[in-house]
């Protein structure tokens, strides 16, 4: 009995239940239908789509638009839109129009505001459809013609095309990048093998700055040995410094007898008027001043010139450039102190 009693007072239960849910589920919105079966429209190209849109936009923007006006819009509508182009083809659902339409044909208070949304979502696809369109529409030649002006200015006059050796430079740095980056990362997992690496490649560091200092310092010795040309005594004629250069050919000292050959020579052209005296002027300096035009030389310099030049260059590559004299410098040298027009004693 009470088990008879307990069913009883359930399904009094449920039946009340069922009394105060019937007019609720009587007043829940039904399913919204989106758009009627309409078959899918033939394929339109870009600069088509975006007339249809137009002109669907057209159709409801009348705000006041009734039910049966926004119905036509809908049912009109097919699944999707078929668009190509020639960077492929689209299939653009209408399910989101279409969903504003039906919420604006059975919501009269909010009707207004969903045809407005309506609106802007057909005026957004047909600004993006019709900003493609006029893209594709622009002549290469154009693009090309401003680009070609763009790289004109003058901040860009530096850039040109990368030839097949600088591509291939390129390459070659990041590899060697990638191989450094790659050895980085492999050695920091070994602490040791990482402490003695960096010890190497300071150890290597300090013999490149002491192989570096070392160059310096014996150029400086090299260019110390050359005798400023203040040190040079004045007092000594041309005569002497031909019989110096003569005393260190017979010691065998052929670089000091080239170095006595030039000043020799020098001392002569001054002696003779052709160049003033002047310790301050350096061998290449005495080559200019025999090229300049004289309006009151007597004779044409070009002969002296030659022979002088001559003469400096040996002084260069045996005295500056430490290369090993030989009797044979010695000997033109003089030949070319007697180019100069001076008789050898």
């Amino acid at each position: 009995m009470a088990t008879k009693s307990t069913i009883c007072r359930l399904t009094s239960y449920l039946s009340l239940l069922l009394v105060f849910l019937a007019p609720a589920a009587h007043a829940l919105p039904q399913d919204i239908p989106t758009n009627d079966v309409t078959p899918a429209t033939s394929p339109m190209d870009a600069a088509s789509f975006a007339k249809e849109l137009r002109r669907l936009q057209s159709a409801i923007e009348n705000n006041q638009a009734t039910p049966d006006q926004i119905a036509q819009v809908r049912t009109s509508l097919p699944t999707h839109w078929d668009v190509k182009t020639p960077d492929g083809d689209y299939k653009i659902s209408t399910k989101p129009l279409a969903s504003l339409l039906a919420q604006a044909e059975n919501d009269p208070a909010q009707r207004q505001k969903l045809i407005a949304g309506a609106n802007h979502w057909l005026d957004e696809q047909a600004r993006q459809i019709e900003s493609y369109t006029s893209d594709q529409s622009i002549d290469d030649s154009d693009a090309r013609a401003a680009l070609a002006q763009i790289l004109a200015r003058r901040e860009f006059k530096d850039l040109r095309k990368a030839s097949a050796q600088d591509l291939l430079r390129e390459r070659i740095e990041e590899l060697l990048i990638r191989i450094v980056d790659w050895f980085i990362e492999h050695i920091g997992r070994h602490q040791t093998s990482a402490k003695i690496f960096f010890e190497l490649l300071l150890l290597a560091v300090v013999v490149w700055l002491g192989a570096i200092l070392v160059r310096f310092w014996m150029r400086r010795a090299r260019i110390d040995e050359l005798q400023a040309p203040q040190s040079v005594p004045i007092a000594r004629s041309w005569q002497e410094w031909i019989r110096a250069a003569r005393e260190a050919a017979d010691r065998g000292d052929f670089r000091e007898a080239v170095h006595s050959a030039y000043w020799a020579g020098i001392t002569y052209l001054e002696a003779i008027e052709v160049i003033d005296p002047d310790r301050t002027r350096t061998p290449r300096e005495y080559v200019r001043l025999l090229s300049m035009p004289r309006p009151d030389a007597a004779t044409s310099l070009e002969k002296p010139r030659v022979a002088l030049a001559a003469l400096t260059t040996r002084l260069e590559q045996v005295w500056y450039g430490h290369r090993p004299a030989s009797r044979e410098d010695f000997v033109e040298s003089m030949q070319q102190i007697e180019g100069l027009g001076c008789q050898l004693p």
